[in-house]
């Protein structure tokens, strides 16, 4: 049996199922699902199944409930993961939109707090394809473990969460300074 556990998302028709990145199908729309799934697809007991870089998401149709269905689509699920060569996936390319809102949501949350318990800020500049471009401010401006916030926990979720391919920058790098130069500027002083 594949390890795998349901998460809440906004919508009561949905659940979000954490999977292991190795075990899941191709990004995008499903439109075949092997085994029990692929029937409960077709029946539309299941609306809609969208696999994402952090989970499988599936709607239940306008008559389900979790409460009931919410074993057998687990059981089904599981089935389904270990028949890689069953599922047939409308690729869903990634979006300056989808992008976009990844970033707005990781900087509205977790990533923006990070900086801002270090006094700074983080804000989105631009989106052009896979490279994020945002601007460092307050104490983050030319902080030497900025790099390191952009790429450990911005870059790393966008990947995980839209494409492996996202790159992350700051329109302030170039005019960042090294730590060393910085205390050496206090000291030459």
């Amino acid at each position: 049996m594949i390890p795998l556990h349901a998460t809440a998302t906004d919508d009561p028709r949905q659940l979000r199922w954490v999977v292991a990145a190795e075990q899941l199908p191709a990004r995008g729309t499903v439109r075949v699902a092997p085994g029990r799934l692929g029937a409960l697809l077709h029946a539309r007991v299941i609306d809609e199944i969208v696999v994402s870089g952090v989970g499988i998401l599936i709607t239940l149709g306008a008559a389900g409930n979790w409460r009931e269905l919410g074993d057998d689509i687990r059981e089904a699920l599981s089935g389904a993961l270990q028949d890689p060569a069953g599922w047939t996936v409308d690729e869903t390319p990634v979006t300056a939109g989808a992008l976009t809102a990844a970033v707005t949501e990781l900087l509205a949350g977790a990533v923006g707090a990070l900086a801002a318990s270090h006094g700074g800020s983080i804000e989105l500049v631009s989106v052009v394809d896979h490279h994020v471009t945002v601007r460092m401010a307050g104490a983050c401006d030319g902080c030497p473990g900025a790099s390191a916030t952009l790429r450990d926990a911005l870059e790393r979720e966008l990947r995980r969460r839209v494409d492996d391919q996202v790159v992350v920058s700051s329109e302030n790098d170039s005019a960042s300074m090294s730590f060393g130069k910085k205390l050496l500027s206090l000291i030459v002083r």
